[in-house]
């Protein structure tokens, strides 16, 4: 009992310290992000092709630049954040499971840039014009700088997030703790849980968006078990 008191103990130590890594990491270029916020935020208004954008309170427009600075301390120290969970897990594993562990932490940066590629190019766009054709002549948006960059930046990041998703299920199906037939037996149960998330995560919570993050991540949930079925057959084979 006391022996488990003590693992237990120190693996909340550990995972203390990796979340302390994190956040300092996220807390330097965060700081160093505040110096281009600037920048990045005539960007996003441009891009947006809104003529102009407003705040409210004396306050608004640096907590913007602040919320621009923290976004871009997380964006940039992603990477480290999954090595640091890659550290915290991976003591635990065996040797094989290291291998495949440590192999997905490229995939996850890859997933991560591909769903803040989509959310900025697709999700984005295609939500506002949708949220936004609903005003009329005698309707006209009045966009608030520190929601509008919220809605941005909420896109962004739980595109990126929920992308992780497919990968997350093929690493359970290639470390053997979940059954790829278990998966394609309760299919209509993952999708209503996908479906959840991406309601959870989606900031606008209106149909159209959540079809639009919805649907690619359908398609790679079935890529993902497809490929694991394949990886799983031949693995019984050679065994």
């Amino acid at each position: 009992m006391s022996e488990n008191k003590i693992s237990f103990i120190d693996h909340l130590e550990e995972l203390r310290k990796r979340i302390i890594y994190s956040i300092i990491c996220i807390g330097a270029f965060s700081i160093i992000g505040f110096f281009f916020a600037k920048n990045l935020l005539n960007i996003i208004i441009s891009q947006a092709q809104l003529e102009s954008a407003y705040f409210f309170t004396p306050l608004e427009a640096f907590t913007t630049h602040i919320k621009i600075a923290i976004f871009i301390g997380i964006f940039v120290s992603f990477p480290f954040i999954l090595y640091q969970s890659w550290a915290f897990i991976g003591p635990g594993l065996t040797r094989t499971e290291k291998k495949i562990s440590f192999s997905y932490m490229f995939f996850g940066l890859l997933l991560f840039l591909t769903g803040n590629l989509f959310g900025y190019f697709i999700l984005i766009p295609l939500g506002l014009k949708f949220l936004l054709g609903f005003g009329t002549e005698y309707l006209q948006p009045l966009m608030n700088i520190s929601k509008y960059i919220g809605f941005i930046f909420w896109c962004l990041l739980g595109s990126g997030i929920l992308f992780q998703l497919p990968l997350m299920l093929f690493f359970l199906i290639k470390l053997g703790v979940v059954n790829v037939e278990t998966v394609r037996k309760h299919r209509p149960e993952a999708i209503v849980i996908i479906l959840i998330l991406c309601a959870i995560i989606t900031p606008t919570g209106d149909f159209f968006t959540l079809l639009l993050i919805t649907v690619p991540l359908l398609i790679l949930f079935e890529l993902s078990v497809f490929i694991a079925g394949i990886t799983q057959k031949r693995s019984r084979k050679q065994a």
